[in-house]
């Protein structure tokens, strides 16, 4: 049974196969960017006014959380502007995302319950440095907070933050030299099995193909090759708190899927339930296990404001890579509206 039509977004420019045609156009802001996808958006359904009737959701993983409620609210203020126009939005799905700027304070939490450091360091640190540990915010005369988040950075320094039961293999993999044939199959086996980040050197090779680039219409000339991320990028951020977003849009009566994978350090799934309750404290659905093929999959629980939250057991920072069918099983009962 189809599900739903996805339709992928490459932005801001510069990211996958997405480029510019000047200058000032690889130049980008968040509000930009913002902009850039709406018209996207627009044009897309202009193009195929045979899908514009259907529901329409908008989502995203990870800092998409820091752009997708403001997408979805250009979409809605446009519908409420009498827009020749009119998408059937429906809502949105968020992953782990990117929210708001205390965010990191919940890591030092989410790392003691875990057991990556001890209660000790922990009550010691929550005592001397008052529940923020951002260095930007803490008094250069508090020594013995800075030294206790010496120690605890000690603990966490070698643990994969995206997933802390996979194997820590260095830091982030963006832009990367293209690996050889040779050197692909030489670490096949331990693409799949030891380190999903040589996976993502995979990624680069498979979609840098002709063949590959042929079937998904990437025009000739355009981009040299695909890039995952482009830390090089002219990017500027200006927005750091998206909470404002969702509050009106859940006054809009929009839907909403907010999901974290519970062994997630980057955001952990403390910090995605403290804004949450920023919003609301009305639940109608309380906090319960939710489960597939008769196991536990996570806990969800739902609110009046048209919100549902829900952890994924065992998933990490991008949790449907980890846990594909609990995922797809949590999206499909959504969509419809059933419960998790």
């Amino acid at each position: 049974m189809q599900i739903a039509s996805i339709i992928f977004l490459d932005i801001p420019v510069r990211t996958g196969f997405s480029y510019a045609r000047t200058t000032s156009a690889s130049h980008s802001t968040d509000v930009e960017l913002f902009n850039q996808a709406h018209d996207f958006i627009r044009k897309w359904f202009e193009s195929h006014p045979e899908f514009v009737s259907n529901p329409f959701y908008i989502g995203g993983d990870s800092y998409s959380g820091n752009t997708v409620p403001a997408i979805t609210q250009l979409v809605s203020d446009g519908n409420e502007a009498g827009n020749k126009l009119y998408i059937n939005l429906k809502g949105y799905i968020l992953g782990n995302p990117l929210t708001f700027p205390d965010e990191s304070n919940y890591q030092i939490r989410f790392a003691a319950g875990m057991g990556l450091i001890s209660n000790e360091l922990y009550k010691s640190l929550f005592l001397v440095c008052g529940g923020e540990y951002r260095l930007d915010y803490i008094r250069p005369s508090n020594m013995e907070c800075l030294q206790n988040l010496e120690l605890y950075q000690q603990c966490i320094d070698e643990i994969e933050h995206t997933h802390i039961l996979e194997p820590y293999c260095g830091g982030h993999v963006w832009l990367i030299k293209l690996p050889t044939r040779r050197v692909i199959h030489e670490h096949h086996s331990l693409s799949s099995s030891i380190c999903r980040k040589f996976s993502y050197k995979l990624v680069y090779y498979w979609l840098n193909e002709a063949i590959v680039r042929e079937a998904l219409h990437i025009r000739k000339s355009t981009t040299k090759e695909w890039i995952r991320c482009d830390l090089d990028v002219n990017f500027t951020r200006t927005i750091y708190d998206v909470r404002p977003y969702h509050f009106n849009l859940s006054n809009k009566g929009y839907r909403s899927l907010i999901y974290n994978g519970d062994h997630d350090l980057l955001i952990p799934h403390q910090s995605t339930q403290a804004w949450i309750k920023d919003l609301t404290s009305n639940v109608v659905d309380r906090w319960r296990p939710w489960k597939v093929n008769g196991q536990v999959a996570g806990y969800t629980e739902s609110y009046s404001n048209m919100m549902t939250f829900a952890t994924v057991k065992g998933g990490g920072h991008t949790a449907p890579e980890q846990k594909g069918e609990e995922c797809a099983t949590m999206f499909k009962r959504w969509i419809f509206k059933e419960s998790l």
